[in-house]
């Protein structure tokens, strides 16, 4: 095979870089050949320069899910024959498209979610951006081919101003997203039952371990910081025991605030309120468990990752960091424990078949749907007469339509047929 871009007879595969060795950053994708093991320069060139190095996009997750995107991709240019990702067309996108919408996804059980599919499209439509901008590509999958002017080279073109490739690249995205399937209400908070179960499901506080119960109490942090911070699977992540240890929390005043700095989407920096109670909770959590699990794993000293939540001594690994999926994990895990479930049906991709599964009816980002809504009612009780502004300021919401419109059907129409939660009684205070 003399073009090391060809794709005939050789699949792609992703390689996650672990360690910093391979001339590649920590968690950084690469994508490769197989057999052959040579390297895909031109992704990997685009991985690296528009996410792993530019900053832009710091979430290894990110990276790797681009990665996985463009090596779906590669591998169905590979089975419908077209040798070479130069070659592909704009029918190539749509067919690839077509497939995805009609199959099922072997993961989950169920077609792929639109969203899922925009998503991917959009990363093969970045790298085909990308690679335009480069004179590697001149066809049709960015738009009309007379958009950009040819050079005089055989096969080469000149991009024209980026504000026409952009215009360009976001019509081809909106043309080409197949129609949105209806979903379940974007607002999932818990209810008062469901709260109580589920918070109980998860372990005890860790001012409260050993009272009668040895369980972690982990999971139980993790819940209570989604549900009375409202913070985001990502900026529960990133928390680190050193923006704690700072703290000087007073137990005399439990439901008084001390000041956390996070950052949000878009890489905002923002300042949330933790209760006092939650921040000594947390102080235990790392002078108990977490030093118990980092001594386990003989994650002490320097070797000692800084990530506030880390693997227990139950652990295969105990003291690593939790990763991105984990933090879902005890969310899901707690609810199909406390019966907080749904049915779904799922579907065999090859046979066909369909069965019946438990699935749970929460996911980690309903814990901050679950604190705008108990902050609401708790405010307007309070006699606040403006409560969202709170909330925006904790949610991180840049204009107050935001959370209004989010949430505010929400609460007229559903809320007030939930006795409200007395939150000192439910975290024992």
């Amino acid at each position: 095979m003399n073009n090391p871009e060809t794709t005939t007879n050789e699949e792609v595969f992703v390689f996650i870089n672990h360690t910093e060795t391979s001339g590649l950053k920590k968690r950084e994708p690469a994508l490769f050949f197989t057999p052959s093991m040579r390297l895909f320069a031109s992704p990997t060139t685009f991985l690296r320069e528009r996410y792993t190095q530019s900053g832009r996009s710091p979430s290894p997750n990110t990276w790797a899910n681009i990665a996985y995107a463009l090596a779906g991709w590669f591998n169905f240019l590979f089975e419908i024959d077209v040798d070479d990702w130069r070659r592909a067309s704009r029918d190539d996108l749509i067919a690839y498209r077509d497939v995805y919408s009609q199959a099922v996804s072997p993961k989950t059980g169920h077609p792929y979610a639109t969203g899922t599919i925009a998503g991917r499209m959009a990363a093969i439509l970045g790298f085909y951006k990308f690679a335009g901008q480069r004179c590697w590509y001149d066809g049709d999958i960015l738009g009309e081919p007379e958009s950009r002017q040819p050079t005089g080279g055989v096969g080469l073109a000149t991009p024209a101003s980026a504000d026409t490739r952009n215009v360009h690249c976001m019509r081809t995205l909106a043309d080409l997203m197949p129609r949105r399937r209806p979903s379940r209400s974007a607002v999932r908070p818990f209810f008062d039952a469901e709260l109580r179960a589920f918070l109980s499901a998860l372990g005890p506080r860790a001012s409260e371990r050993g009272n009668g119960d040895a369980r972690p109490c982990r999971d139980r942090l993790i819940g209570d910081i989604g549900v009375f911070v409202g913070l985001r699977n990502d900026e529960i992540h990133q928390l680190t025991k050193y923006q704690f240890l700072t703290m000087h929390p007073d137990a005399e005043a439990p439901l008084a605030d001390q000041r956390l700095t996070i950052t949000g989407k878009g890489q905002v920096a923002r300042t949330v309120a933790i209760p006092n109670w939650l921040a000594l909770d947390v102080l235990a959590y790392i002078d108990g468990e977490r030093a118990q699990a980092a001594r386990a794993g003989r994650q002490t000293g320097r070797k000692e990752a800084p990530d506030l939540f880390l693997a227990g001594v139950e652990s295969n690994a105990p003291g690593r960091p939790l990763t991105h999926r984990r933090f879902q994990q005890v969310v899901e895990e707690a609810c199909l424990r406390a019966g907080i479930i749904r049915i779904v049906s799922r579907i065999d991709p090859e046979t066909g078949a369909v069965t019946e599964v438990k699935k749970a009816k929460h996911c980690v980002h309903d814990l901050r749907h679950t604190y705008a809504v108990l902050t609401y009612w708790a405010e307007k009780m309070g006699g606040n007469a403006e409560p969202w502004k709170k909330i925006q300021a904790q949610l991180g919401h840049r204009h107050l339509n935001t959370t209004i419109n989010t949430y505010l059907c929400y609460v007229d129409i559903f809320g007030k047929r939930e006795r409200l939660i007395d939150v000192h009684k439910l975290i024992g205070l």
